[in-house]
């Protein structure tokens, strides 16, 4: 045993030491009254454990296994949600690195716990460090990765990996966030359909957690408290959410995603651009990608406002003007451009990140998952009132592409220029996550 210690002793201080680091960091955030978690801390007084998941049920959500935890972890002192939300962001990145790489490394391992702050500060505050956020977001998100590792295992390494260990965060993932739970559904429906097409020998036991997953996910969609919250939301945010048309639907929604892709996913398109650039920039693809960037770039600093303002194309001035035939009019130009110029610039990182890849099509089912995720609000009353959260997912999928763009860039250079990539990939995500401190 303690020749074993010994052997080990510099990766149990790595592990030990960057657990110790998330704690003082989740120790910097306490309960916010004014929130939800104002909330669910008076749900012991009024409701007994059961009664209040039945009541939940019935009557507003189906994540149980997130609503279980709210209701239990303000019954202990807050350190205890600390350590759990600091395992939870252990089990990320052991579940990232297993994922993609395989074997753990000390190196990839910070690499994946670091990932995190890539995110947008608001996105992160929002989903992983507030009190309610952590636990609908980041505790479902370390437990359906880590669930995820024998589907990888299988598909990228041809490896049959017992799947026992897996079936309880399986399960407790299959009960907690429908946002999360459908695009790992889409993965793991396309793992099967690929393993049966290709004809490849498949880990059969694998059917249990994709029937956990959908049986989950059928369960909290046919919830009845779903109709109940609908409506609440539907007289609280969005009042005329159910007499748009799908066209007007379409624009509204359209006009929050761009938004949001726009400044909440920002540095991660620039993060995915420059690894794609370091890993193959010969292509005339990253010529013409770059060249654009900083066209866009100037555009924004000498007309800071004209070329963000997506929500012009709500109003219907421009509609009638284009159905008029004033294609170049005003109203039409300023609705319309600024659709024209994003979308351009998404689809050339999206392209060029794809041309210099190896796993084309697992990006690309990446990029789609993460454009899937945020369509989904289209259709929820709470588009604009859920906050910066609501991206996380699409961030996740993002963080994926990074994470196998950072690999392949690592696997193509030399140990110098590893070395700085390390350096980059560790530096911003530290100045990140130390801003979300400084937020209010």
């Amino acid at each position: 045993m303690k020749k074993i210690f010994e052997n080990n002793k510099r990766n149990y201080l790595f592990y030990i030491g960057l657990f110790l680091v998330a704690v003082v960091y989740l120790l910097n955030f306490n309960v916010d009254l004014s929130t939800d978690d104002g909330w669910f801390m008076k749900m012991p007084s009024e409701y007994s454990f059961f009664g209040f998941l039945q009541w939940r049920y019935h009557n507003w959500s189906a994540r149980l296994f997130p609503e279980a935890m709210l209701y239990l972890i303000f019954l202990v002192p807050l350190l205890v949600h600390h350590l759990i939300s600091a395992c939870a962001w252990l089990l990320y990145s052991y579940s990232l690195v297993r994922i993609f790489v395989g074997t753990v490394s000390r190196k990839n391992f910070l690499v994946a716990f670091l990932s995190l702050g890539f995110i947008n500060i608001w996105v992160m505050k929002d989903s992983l460090f507030w009190i309610t956020g952590a636990i609908n977001y980041l505790w479902p998100l370390a437990l359906g990765l880590f669930a995820m590792i024998p589907y990888a295992d299988n598909f990228f390494r041809n490896k049959k990996t017992s799947v026992w260990l897996y079936l309880l965060p399986a399960l407790l993932f299959s009960c907690s966030n429908e946002q999360l739970l459908v695009c790992v559904i889409g993965v793991v429906l396309v793992y099967h359909g690929t393993i049966v097409f290709m004809r490849r020998k498949e880990n059969y036991f694998l059917y249990i957690p994709t029937t956990f997953f959908v049986t989950g996910f059928t369960v909290m969609l046919l919830a009845p408290g779903n109709k109940l919250r609908m409506q609440q939301e539907i007289e609280m945010w969005m009042p005329d959410f159910n007499e748009l048309s799908l066209p007007s639907r379409v624009l509204r929604g359209s006009s929050w995603l761009f938004e949001g892709w726009q400044t909440k996913l920002m540095l991660l398109f620039i993060v995915i651009m420059v690894l794609s650039l370091v890993v193959d920039s010969s292509k005339l693809l990253a010529k013409i990608t770059t060249g654009y960037a900083v066209i866009l770039a100037l555009l924004l600093y000498n007309f800071p406002n004209k070329f963000t303002n997506f929500r012009l194309i709500n109003e219907n001035n421009w509609i009638s003007q284009l159905k008029a035939g004033k294609v170049l009019s005003g109203s039409v130009l300023n609705a319309v451009v600024p659709y024209l110029l994003w979308s351009l610039f998404f689809g050339l990182i999206i392209g060029l990140s794809l041309s210099v890849a190896k796993q084309k099509i697992f990006i690309g089912l990446s990029y789609g998952a993460a454009l899937l995720s945020s369509v989904l609000l289209w259709f929820s009353p709470t588009m604009f009132a859920s906050g910066a959260r609501v991206f996380m997912c699409s961030s996740i999928f993002l963080l994926f592409i990074l994470f196998i763009l950072y690999q392949q860039a690592i696997a193509s250079s030399n140990s110098n220029k590893n070395n700085r990539l390390l350096l980059y990939a560790c530096f911003i995500p530290v100045i990140n996550l130390l801003s979300v401190l400084f937020l209010n």
